[in-house]
């Protein structure tokens, strides 16, 4: 659990990075490469019966300091808004079963609140491409999260594609 929670501390710095890079405008690329980067998602518990949901704007970045990958995914599911992160030891394709290193994080804003569901003892994430710089890490996810304060249970599986940036320190 330690690491994992240093590791949202990377996640806060590579949210803020993937924000400004996802906003800048470069007027010599006036294709958006993010735009075709998206999580497809299905949710289950938590006020979500086979929910199937696109999250987009996937941007993946490795931190060298802390030796993880954050990939981040935001978007609407009906009147909610969703953020979803992936998190995993190194930066390489593979099988990272959730522990203290690898898992996922979803953030969801209601009319009623915001609500952090944590997934670091049930599930697993598979990278089955891990790209360059411009390139693409992407895969699929499956398990069980777990509400920070209510303890219920937000059940979720898909695939996800984010276009990597240059590496964080």
């Amino acid at each position: 659990m330690k690491m994992f929670k240093s590791s949202q501390s990377v996640l806060v710095l590579v949210i803020t990075v993937m924000f400004f890079y996802a906003c800048s405008k470069d007027s010599d690329n006036p294709v958006d490469p993010v735009v075709s980067a998206e999580a497809k998602l299905t949710l289950n518990g938590s006020g979500f019966t086979n929910k199937a949901a696109t999250l987009s704007n996937g941007i993946s970045a490795y931190s060298v300091s802390d030796t993880v990958t954050a990939i981040q995914f935001w978007g609407k599911v009906d009147n909610d808004s969703l953020y979803f992160s992936i998190i995993f030891k190194g930066n390489q394709a593979g099988t990272f079963n959730w522990n203290d290193e690898n898992g996922t994080i979803i953030y969801r804003t209601t009319s009623t609140g915001v609500f952090s569901y944590i997934g670091i003892t049930q599930g697993s994430t598979t990278v089955s491409s891990y790209g360059a710089v411009g390139a693409k890490v992407e895969g699929t996810i499956s398990g069980k999260l777990i509400e920070a304060t209510s303890g219920s249970e937000l059940n979720i599986s898909g695939s996800f594609s984010g276009v990597r940036i240059p590496d964080v320190n």
